[in-house]
């Protein structure tokens, strides 16, 4: 009985003895914690890009088309939302009804601009007001809700390539330039634009 007993427990301490062997060292896991980067979703940006203005007389079913600058600057607050601030101007004489005129048509604006990115590829659009101006020797201006549809490329960390349309006027009348015909001013625009 005494040798049954003495093999149990030498059988017992071989094997716990094992156990604790097999098992190593134990040594305890400290957690870590993955912080995110933060966002650069906050951004200035600056731009520079060509325009193609027409303003449009429904009973004249004539154009007034020129070719125009935009600087613009903007700020992206909001990995969905920013805001953007617009300057055109014609930079050569004006197409008026087939004839050209030494005419300027010229528009300022500031724009809420939601916006939706997907890759490298971000599509937004422009609301805002603006005014809209047509110097023909007397000035005609007038202003009100302006909106656009674009789409952006990023060709780089910091330069995007843009292209857009923008309706600058849609109303009767212009400021009594032409009576009280209807008018709508549009363009056309295709620019660079460099993040801060």
């Amino acid at each position: 009985m005494k040798t049954k007993l003495l093999m149990s427990s030498t059988l017992a301490l071989m094997l716990l003895s094992s156990f604790s062997y097999a098992g190593g060292d134990i040594i305890p896991v400290e957690p870590q914690v993955m912080v995110a980067e933060p966002s650069s979703d906050n951004q200035f940006y600056v731009g520079l890009g060509y325009s193609y203005v027409t303003m449009d007389n429904d009973t004249i079913n004539d154009d007034i088309t020129g070719n125009a600058v935009t600087l613009l600057a903007g700020y992206t607050f909001h990995q969905y939302l920013g805001v953007e601030a617009r300057y055109t101007t014609t930079v050569s004489d004006l197409d008026v009804y087939g004839t050209d005129r030494n005419w300027d048509i010229s528009n300022i604006a500031i724009y809420l601009k939601p916006q939706y990115a997907y890759d490298k590829v971000t599509v937004y659009g422009l609301l805002g007001y603006g005014e809209v101006t047509l110097d023909n020797g007397p000035s005609h201006s007038e202003d009100g809700f302006q909106w656009g549809l674009g789409a952006s490329y990023a060709a780089t960390e910091n330069v995007d390539l843009f292209v857009d349309y923008t309706r600058l006027y849609d109303d009767d009348g212009f400021d009594n330039f032409v009576g009280n015909d209807n008018i709508t001013v549009d363009s056309v625009n295709v620019g660079v634009s460099y993040k801060f």
